[in-house]
């Protein structure tokens, strides 16, 4: 491991003298076997994939549902069961299933900011094995199931999500998912419940955009977390021939009761919501979007967006070096 991320250094310092213009090919890290994947970026924005691989080799067994161990009312996710645990494939549920475009949303996204910026790109970190291997998204144990090759995956995807960080300084970490509700609108996630979300009762040291509230103590969390300077605002603003609904935002201030993904263990372990200076947010995009015919559309509305949330809420802060302004 020491070696991986010594290599990533060292690329990243060669990387410092080739200006804002680069190729992709020349910048890539791959992990064991080629699980997981580090294209290195130049401003302070980081993309995360972590469903959107499909890679499915035998030497890692599929994950199944975990234990259920009756004396302590826990999961243990493991193969093979301890004394006093038995499979539950209802209380203890594992997701298995790929979020299928993924991978291509984030490329065509990062192409459309580097576009719109002259040449400044995001980081990307991506998870190429398949999710019944390895669940990028969950504490190592429910991830990896124990399985040592889908552990070291694991911690590679991990350990290029914080050198990422350590180049960033102060930024931004998108995480892009995947999911089929019945509402077809698009889930930002901040780590806020929907009941807190609906009941309006919740605070920003609550949420993955901690440090933002910080740094414009003089804003209302709400204008930054639905309000006019939130994403879900600028999204909604690039309509045009399809209508993107948000959740959160000006119009859709909560999920009222319906479908909402809040965030999982990347917006929570790598936002701004327990302690750093790069928040987070997780996008989850219904399939219609994710798709050929809309994709390319969306990522040139969502690349939009996305700079102008950056542009309004990060470039003015004057103690840091973000590029992209």
């Amino acid at each position: 491991m020491a070696l991986l991320l010594l290599r990533i250094w060292l690329g990243f310092m060669c990387l410092l003298h080739m200006g804002p213009h680069y190729t992709r090919s020349q910048d890539m890290f791959f992990g064991l076997n080629n699980y997981t994947e580090y294209i290195v970026g130049n401003m302070s924005m980081i993309i995360t994939v972590p469903h959107g691989g499909d890679k499915l080799p035998s030497e890692i067994p599929n994950r199944d549902a975990g234990c259920w161990n009756t004396d302590s009312y826990t999961c243990q996710f493991t193969h093979s069961c301890p004394a006093g645990s038995q499979k539950d494939s209802v209380k203890c549920k594992v997701s298995t299933l790929q979020d299928k475009y993924t991978l291509n949303v984030a490329l065509n996204l990062a192409e459309e900011i580097c576009a719109l910026t002259g040449g400044y790109c995001p980081h990307i970190v991506i998870n190429h094995l398949g999710r019944s291997k390895l669940d990028a998204n969950r504490e190592k144990e429910e991830a990896t199931f124990g399985v040592p090759q889908a552990e070291l995956a694991w911690e590679e995807f991990t350990d290029f999500i914080n050198v990422s960080k350590s180049q960033v300084g102060r930024g931004l970490l998108v995480d892009i998912h995947g999911q089929v509700h019945p509402e077809q609108w698009i889930e930002l996630g901040y780590t806020l419940s929907k009941a807190s979300l609906d009941s309006g009762k919740f605070t920003a040291a609550q949420s993955s955009i901690h440090r933002l509230a910080q740094d414009y103590s003089d804003v209302s969390f709400e204008t930054l977390l639905r309000g006019e300077r939130s994403l879900g605002n600028f999204i909604e603003e690039q309509n045009g021939i399809n209508n993107y609904i948000c959740v959160p935002s000006p119009k859709n201030p909560g999920p009222n009761g319906g479908n909402y993904f809040a965030g999982g263990y990347i917006t929570e372990t790598f936002g701004s919501k327990k302690s750093g200076l790069v928040d987070a947010i997780q996008i989850e995009l219904p399939r219609w979007i994710r798709e050929n015919n809309e994709r390319p559309r969306f990522c040139k509305a969502l690349a939009k967006a996305m700079m102008t949330f950056w542009q309004t809420n990060y470039c003015n802060q004057t103690e840091s070096k973000l590029v992209g302004c």
